[in-house]
């Protein structure tokens, strides 16, 4: 096989094929390539980065909020149904209580 004008074996040491030496340099070339694009965007990427963070701790905060919103909710109805269910247990006394002095004045 013919690379750039070089003759390179078909294996390189018996245990690498070409193939693979080729996308191991390709690999690198593009690590390489992919390094320098970052550099020269680092401005934008520390922007872009700030900006998640922001967004980060405003949905948290927005989180915690509904959460102490849904907590407060549930408590009251909790209470709620508490005094109703009292309520009705005061109105079954009294309706207990007027019948037996029904029965007793019969």
């Amino acid at each position: 096989m013919n690379l750039l004008g070089l003759r390179v074996p078909a294996t390189i040491g018996s245990c690498i094929s070409t193939t693979s030496l080729l996308y191991g340099i390709g690999a690198v070339g593009a690590i390489v390539i992919i390094n320098q694009l970052l550099r020269n965007s680092k401005p934008f990427l520390v922007s872009a980065t700030k900006e998640v963070i922001s967004f980060q701790q405003w949905l948290n905060s927005n989180i915690e909020e509904s959460k102490e919103f849904w907590e407060d909710v549930i408590a009251e109805a909790k209470h709620e149904y508490k005094l109703e269910i009292e309520r009705k247990l005061e109105i079954l006394q009294k309706q207990q209580e007027i019948l037996e002095k029904l029965k007793s004045s019969l």
